[in-house]
């Protein structure tokens, strides 16, 4: 794909997070729900889309940030190095998780035991699809 391309749809994106937050403040003000927590989210979407938003204004305004920026995504030292750390991460997380539960249900806290596990197991079946697309793929 080309990186303008890529760096527009990112600018697209930002944007609909921001309206997604904007959404979210307007049902909470509707007093459709007495749920407090859309407003908050809500301006945290909209905070965060428009962070991104002004980071990749800025990035796409000029050919030197931009070559930069797809310098810095496009090496492959850096590919490599997001790639070993997702992979530590992916690690971590799924040990650290599973001793959770096995903790948890010493504990005698079985629905808390029960819902971590059911975190893990998803997580696991996201990489499962995740891997199967992109085996296809390449």
């Amino acid at each position: 794909m080309d990186f303008n391309r890529k760096m527009k749809i990112r600018k697209y994106t930002a944007l609909v997070i921001m309206l997604l937050g904007a959404g979210l403040i307007a049902v909470n003000l509707t007093g459709i729900t007495e749920n407090d927590i859309l407003s908050s989210m809500g301006l945290m979407f909209l905070v965060i889309g428009a962070a991104r938003l002004v980071q990749y204004k800025r990035i796409t305004a000029d050919s030197e940030s931009l070559n930069a920026r797809r310098i810095a995504e496009t090496d492959e030292r850096n590919v490599m190095l997001w790639t070993k750390a997702r992979s530590l991460a992916f690690s971590v997380y799924s040990l650290a998780t599973a001793l959770a539960v096995v903790v948890l249900y010493i504990l005698n806290m079985q629905a808390t035991a029960q819902i971590v596990s059911y975190c893990l197991l998803s997580f696991v079946v996201i990489y499962w699809v995740c891997y199967f697309i992109i085996s296809r793929k390449y």
